[in-house]
This record gives C-alpha cells, sequence and structure tokens, in this order.
C-alpha cells in the first residue's frame, strides 16, 4: 500500500516548519550556579533530539513504514545515531516482500498447503 500523497505533503510541510524553529535547552550544571534554560536552532540539536522530535510530534497516519523512514533518514545524519536507531531505520525502509507476497511465491514453488497434503497420502 502507497502512502497518501496529500499527507506526504503535509508531513513534508510539516517536517520544514520544525527545522525553523527554536528548541529549549538545559545549560549550566549545578555546581556553579545551577542551570538556565535556553534555546537552540534546529542545526544545532544532537541527531538522536532531532529523529525523537521528528517521530513524536509529525503525524505519520496515511504514511507507510517505508516512507517515514526514508524520509526521517533524509532528514538526519544516520551515522549519529545509535546502531539500533539506524538499523530499524534503514530495516523499515528497505523494500522487503509482504506476507502477501511471500505466500505467493511460496505457493508457485509447490509449497504450502497442496504440497502438505501429497505428503499425507
Amino acid at each position: 500500500m502507497a502512502s497518501d500523497r496529500k499527507r506526504l505533503d503535509q508531513v513534508l510541510q510539516h517536517i520544514r516548519r520544525i527545522k525553523t524553529s527554536d528548541y529549549p535547552i538545559i545549560q549550566g550544571n549545578g555546581f556553579d550556579g545551577g542551570y538556565r534554560i535556553g534555546e537552540r536552532p534546529w542545526r544545532d540539536l544532537p541527531e538522536a533530539s532531532k529523529l525523537a522530535i521528528l517521530q513524536d510530534a509529525v503525524d505519520w497516519s496515511g504514511i507507510t513504514n517505508r516512507d517515514q523512514a526514508t524520509i526521517l533518514l533524509s532528514e538526519i545524519d544516520p551515522g549519529r545515531i545509535t546502531d539500533g536507531q539506524r538499523t530499524r531505520l534503514i530495516d523499515a525502509a528497505t523494500v522487503q516482500p509482504s506476507y502477501h507476497e511471500l505466500l505467493s511465491e511460496s505457493a508457485s514453488r509447490g509449497g504450502g498447503q497442496d504440497k502438505d497434503r501429497r505428503m499425507e497420502r
């Protein structure tokens, strides 16, 4: 199933708005004067933070997992997130056969229930 084209446009527009915003950060330490809250532009955020913001702030309904992963990979530096995060995104973005396609392939090779019935006889 393909992503809804209108939803894709809305998601990309939302991401553009997200990237123009500033985000709160906590600066300082508790030893010499405490903490203060500041703001940081998108480009200065750690990649893991960018990924978390995009995954949580964007409404991904109507978007396939593959398209979501592809968009996320294009918006962050995959080399600066954890191996687990990167692997999940790459796996989701990679074309993998659907369950229906796997069943069809098995049936075309003579596998499945028909083969099992022949073995019972």
